[in-house]
């Protein structure tokens, strides 16, 4: 049975520096929320974050919110879900650098990636109001964190 791996409760802390958060010490661990594959709720966030993923660049290119609020996210080694800060893109090629602490040894916060288009996963930034437009896996993952962490998720969220 295939599981995916989704960064959650430390998502307020582990996102890299200039992107919606202070970064993560180096050696920190980020809390992992595990997921079924098929997973439905977990599945139609995805979807939808694809689906939805030219209003992501049309914000990024308008130039209205701040360039280093924009992250997505996207299975590292084809299962971790990880935050990756968004540095711009080349074709259909996403450029960032890993924005959560990875669970796997071999690749570390702030390490640039190249991604394609197709395999995003989920998409974020925070808007000139200050809400946070996306984070459609971290909706989902709501209800299986604890209450503070919730709460403090949905308050920096402005959600």
């Amino acid at each position: 049975m295939k599981t995916l791996l989704l960064a959650a409760a430390a998502i307020l802390s582990t996102l890299a520096t200039g992107a919606l958060a202070a970064p993560a010490a180096p050696d920190e661990r980020t809390d992992i929320i595990s997921f079924d594959a098929g997973d439905a709720g977990m599945n139609a966030a995805i979807a939808e974050a694809k689906a939805t993923f030219p209003d992501f660049l049309a914000a990024y290119r308008s130039g209205r919110f701040d360039a280093g609020d924009f992250v997505f996210k996207y299975p590292l080694g084809g299962f971790e879900h990880i935050w990756v800060r968004f540095d711009g893109i080349e074709g259909d090629v996403l450029l960032g650098r890993l924005a959560n602490v990875p669970a796997q040894p071999d690749f570390r916060i702030g390490q640039a990636v190249r991604v394609p288009v197709a395999d995003i996963s989920d998409w974020a930034y925070r808007d000139d109001k200050g809400v946070i437009v996306g984070h459609r896996t971290t909706r989902v993952m709501l209800d299986m964190m604890d209450e503070e962490t919730r709460r403090s998720t949905i308050d920096y969220m402005g959600w």
